[in-house]
């Protein structure tokens, strides 16, 4: 399994990328969790720190490809908070976003001569996998 080198694919930043990208997940996670259990207030101030690390690792990515599918991941983050603030339709709005930069990561993987799959790579869970 090939490892990606931070220096050739991220920007410089004094936070390390796997540490905002789990910052993120997790700041998701309890946003989500604690909307579910109606802790509205606690899921509310979630909201700002899973946004601004979302936005950090737009700016931090410097492929192309990746660019788009982190787009995606904050339309989806934007879908989720659009929700629980009851304005559907934004979420609506945010979600076919979302559909549309999944087709344009997937295009534009193909115009560099990637398969869906390795458009789709960087996931964690997909390197797991060993799938490319």
């Amino acid at each position: 399994m090939q490892t990606e080198t931070a220096c050739s694919n991220t920007r410089p930043f004094p936070i390390s990328k796997d540490l905002l990208d789990t910052t993120n997940s997790v700041s998701w996670f309890l946003m989500d969790a604690f909307w579910m259990l109606e802790m509205t207030g606690v899921a509310r101030t979630l909201i700002l720190p899973t946004l601004a690390t979302g936005l950090l690792l737009l700016y931090i990515e410097k492929r192309r490809t990746v660019f788009w599918i982190n787009l995606t991941i904050n339309c989806w983050i934007l879908m989720n908070v659009f929700w629980m603030m009851d304005r559907i339709s934004s979420a609506r709005i945010s979600f076919a976003l979302g559909i549309l930069m999944i087709g344009i990561a997937i295009i534009d993987g193909m115009l560099q001569g990637k398969s869906a799959r390795e458009t789709f790579s960087h996931f964690r869970r997909f390197r797991v996998l060993n799938l490319k």
